[in-house]
């Protein structure tokens, strides 16, 4: 009688070991892999802050001068590196002023290592832009497209002082 004891311990303590596997490999299994870190800069090869297009399949540079009312775009690779010629004539920026939607377009500027018809940056002059772009809940958004794919991301400035 002892040994059947032991045989069903043994049995009851291998299906233990068997669930507490099948528990451990189903955690392992379905866990979520750890998060991704950006793999690119907090700021773009000028300067400016950056934001992403897609899933960081692009970025675009963001290079604001307010001294000339300049608004410079650079067009960057995923790792937010190198410039990225594209054939897109414009960029927009769509945003409210005072409730009323207004749309402002960039014009493409070729660069001297850009190819013949592209464009790796955009840029305009214009003050009003400049200035609605500080204003809060303007709900400015960049547009592009990039080899026939739209592309858009949230426009926000960064600075600490007040307008």
């Amino acid at each position: 009688m002892a040994g059947f004891k032991w045989a069903r311990w043994c049995d009851m303590d291998l299906a233990l070991v068997g669930a507490i596997f099948s528990l451990a490999m189903v955690s392992y299994v379905w866990s979520a892999p750890p998060a991704a870190e950006h793999a690119h800069p907090e700021k773009g090869p000028h300067g400016g802050s950056l934001l992403e297009l897609g899933d960081e399949e692009y970025h675009i540079e963001v290079m604001l001068n307010e001294k000339t009312n300049t608004l410079t775009l650079y067009v960057l690779d995923a790792a937010a590196k190198a410039m990225v010629p594209i054939d897109a004539k414009e960029a927009l920026i769509n945003l409210k002023h005072d409730g009323k939607p207004e749309q402002f377009k960039l014009p493409a500027v070729r660069l001297k290592t850009d190819p013949t018809g592209m464009a790796s940056a955009f840029q305009v002059k214009n003050e009003e832009l400049v200035h609605d772009l500080h204003h809060k809940n303007n709900d400015a958004r960049l547009a592009v497209k990039i080899k026939g794919k739209a592309y858009s991301a949230k426009f926000e400035l960064k600075h600490d002082h007040k307008h």
